[in-house]
């Protein structure tokens, strides 16, 4: 192919050009750092945000935390120097009124605007809406009428001329309204140019609202940490994205779709930020919280210790009470004894009287008996009043010691719940102390590892990562990608996570029929593929070879071309470990990612690079490479016709090589349905061809 003469050829001046960009010469920094400092601000400084969150409904149940939500964001747009148009429980009317007032504001400004809604949302016919409090939905019909479009609000930005949209939704809580729309959750919304759309969960899932302990929904609570940090408007993203999918252990999954244009960070670091002197003053008046929480607890734990003493005193008193009763309940029974015998001895004295013949002694002896009987009838009845006195005053005194006893408990409960509540809240702001500190450090850090090159970027992040490429920890994943959330060796670590975790979340089709897919399963032993390979240019054929998976062994897909053996070896994800030819063995450390770690979706973006060691010549170089999923399409190879995903790869080697290849891949299927590879050397010797499947079959499962 040396002495191949090609005429003026739009695609290879493209090539040529695009590798002498300093977009190959000091790309992305991995963490998608890529200065900060240098991320052009000015243009964006009209900073204007609508900011809903809807919780008190009406007639369907109300939510916890979006009012919470969307007073957190304000604030923090506020201080972010953003102008806030707030709505608070807003009902169509109010939420229609601030769109309107929004868009005036808008006008003429080049402004970056922005959407923050927390409330219910539903989809329907593939479009989302916003649901005002006072909503009442009887059948599907309504829904355009009763509720906002997502669509109206982004329309209304677009004709104000914006600069830059962002749309972020928090919404798809547990759904009542399942009846009138066409799925659950929100539909897969494509972001048109300038924006991006962010969904606080998968399209078609439902988000989770939060508790009243953490004031906040899940997303928002990540979002709102996120957003106090400097970084990139993708790496705030990735990062809320990867704690709420940690967090939600799979449930739930953040989603985005953005067409960006310009470079954005909420939080620059300079001029919008929070600015050091606000973080020490916040931290010593969380520290000085702390503090005086930490003496509260601590005398509510005494109270609590001296209820408890109360209680059991009282209890021993209730008893001694009850045995006094009891003695002298026992004592008024015998003189009650003692009292009927002498009424019997009087009765037989008075019946010996009646014998007696002397009518005179007999009448004296009756009229004294009488009387005696008569006093002791007395004696009696003043007895039987002297205990029902005593029984109300029993009664009395034992519902007054259990009124006691009933508010004692009250008590003792009601200061286990302040103490409880009180080392919540000292957590809390421990846990507040600790993220301010993690800010600080993270900023420092990130500023530091901008300043160096990015071959030396890459050495730190292959050393971290060596140091768990093997783990079964998931956790130590989650830690690398929440420090390198765009880092050149990203794919690697979300594909490990896709392997470790399992997800919950049910990915749905979009209007265009592309669907949000897991892409756990690549490879299987016996898959085949013949592949034919033209000339780019003159369609001649170069070759023909049949590609078989031949075995799967420790994560590794070895795969035979033809007759030869471990031609190719790839991770499950399908990276590239090792492939050779003819000319040279050439190994991939980490492995080539020529398709994404997690799932595949248009729009998706990543840079990442490894070192190809010839071990035929023992030289390394360092490849870096930069993909994009730029569609979901159709396909026709001679295999037949394909959905399939079409990938961009821009590749840099440091020895010299230059590469152009757009390829399409299908879920499911390790090997490239298309793909043309265009690749400019030095020395010459450049190749243009075109890889095509020509029939294939799939190995067991």
């Amino acid at each position: 192919m040396t002495n191949l003469k090609i005429p003026t050829r739009p695609i290879l001046r493209g090539l040529q050009a695009l590798c002498r960009l300093k977009y190959f010469k000091s790309v992305t920094l991995g963490i998608g750092l890529a200065s900060l400092g240098a991320i052009a601000q000015a243009p964006l400084d009209v900073r204007v945000a609508l900011i809903i969150g809807n919780a008190a409904y009406i007639n369907v149940p109300a939510l916890a935390n979006p009012t919470n939500d969307a007073k957190a964001m304000a604030n923090i747009m506020r201080k972010l120097g953003f102008k806030v148009f707030d709505v608070i429980n807003g009902d169509k009317a109010s939420m229609e009124r601030a769109i309107e007032q929004m868009k005036d504001h808008l006008k003429g400004q080049q402004a970056v605007a922005m959407l923050y809604y927390a409330g219910h949302g539903l989809q329907l016919e593939w479009h989302n809406y916003m649901v005002p409090i006072d909503v009442k939905l009887k059948a599907a019909t309504d829904v355009p009428k009763q509720t906002i479009d997502v669509e109206y609000v982004i329309t209304a930005f677009k004709n104000a001329n914006t600069r830059m949209n962002i749309i972020i939704l928090d919404a798809c809580r547990d759904n009542p309204f399942s009846n009138q729309a066409s799925g659950k959750g929100l539909a897969q919304l494509d972001a048109p140019p300038g924006t991006l759309i962010s969904f606080s969960t998968s399209p078609g899932n439902v988000a989770e609202d939060g508790n009243s302990e953490s004031g906040n929904g899940l997303f928002t609570q990540y979002l709102i940490k996120e957003l106090q940090k400097p970084a990139s408007i993708e790496n705030v993203f990735k990062r809320v994205r990867l704690q709420v999918r940690q967090k939600s252990q799979g449930r739930q999954i953040p989603w985005e779709s953005t067409s960006l244009e310009e470079d954005f960070a909420f939080n620059d670091g300079a001029k919008y930020t929070f600015n050091p002197e606000e973080l020490i003053r916040e931290a010593k008046e969380v520290k000085a919280k702390q503090e005086r929480l930490e003496a509260e607890a601590k005398a509510a734990k005494q109270r609590e210790l001296e209820i408890a003493s109360q209680r059991e005193l009282a209890r021993a008193r209730l008893a001694e009470e009850q045995k006094q009763r009891e003695l002298e309940v026992e004592a008024r029974h015998k003189r009650e004894i003692e009292i009927a015998k002498q009424q019997e001895l009087e009765r037989q004295k008075l019946s010996e009287a009646q014998k007696i013949k002397e009518q005179l002694a007999r009448q004296r002896a009756e009229a004294e008996s009488k009387e005696r009987e008569r006093l002791l009838a007395l004696a009696a009845d003043e007895q039987r009043k002297l205990a029902l006195e005593a029984e109300k005053d029993r009664v009395k005194a034992e519902a007054e010691a259990k009124e006691r006893e009933r508010q004692l408990a009250l008590a003792a409960e009601a200061e286990k719940t302040r103490v409880q509540a009180l080392d919540r809240a000292r957590l809390a702001q421990t846990q507040r102390l600790i993220e301010i500190e993690q800010a600080k450090a993270q900023a420092e850090w990130e500023a530091r590892l901008q300043k160096e090159s990015t071959d030396r970027q890459f050495e730190i992040q292959k050393a971290d990562w060596d140091k768990i490429r093997d783990s079964k920890n998931i956790d130590e994943f989650y830690v690398f990608l929440n420090k390198y959330p765009s880092g050149y060796i990203t794919e690697q670590a979300l594909f490990v996570v896709e392997q470790l975790s399992n997800l919950k979340v049910l990915p749905q089709s979009a209007i265009t029929g592309e669907k949000i897919v897991e892409n756990k399963i690549r490879y299987r032993a016996g898959d085949t593929q013949v592949t034919k390979v033209t000339d780019l240019y003159s369609g001649a054929l170069i070759r023909q070879n049949s590609r078989i998976v031949e075995r799967i062994v420790m994560n590794q897909v070895f795969v035979n071309i033809g007759k030869d053996s471990d031609v190719e070896i790839f991770a499950l994800d399908g990276g590239l470990i090792k492939h050779r030819n003819t000319q040279a063995t050439v190994s991939f450390d980490p492995p080539r990612v020529d398709v994404p770690g997690d799932e595949l979706r248009v729009g998706k973006k990543w840079t990442s690079r490894t070192i190809e060691f010839n071990e035929s010549w023992s030289k390394k170089a360092v490849r870096e490479d930069h993909v994009e999923i730029v569609a979901y399409e159709e396909i026709t190879v001679p295999a037949g016709t394909f959905k399939a995903y079409k990938l961009v790869m821009k590749s840099k080697i440091s020895n010299g090589n230059y590469a152009l290849n757009t390829y399409w891949v299908e879920p499911g299927w390790g090997f490239k349905i298309k793909s043309i590879r265009q690749v400019q050397r030095p020395r010459g010797n450049n190749s243009y061809e075109v890889h095509e499947m020509v029939s294939r079959s799939k190995g067991a499962s």
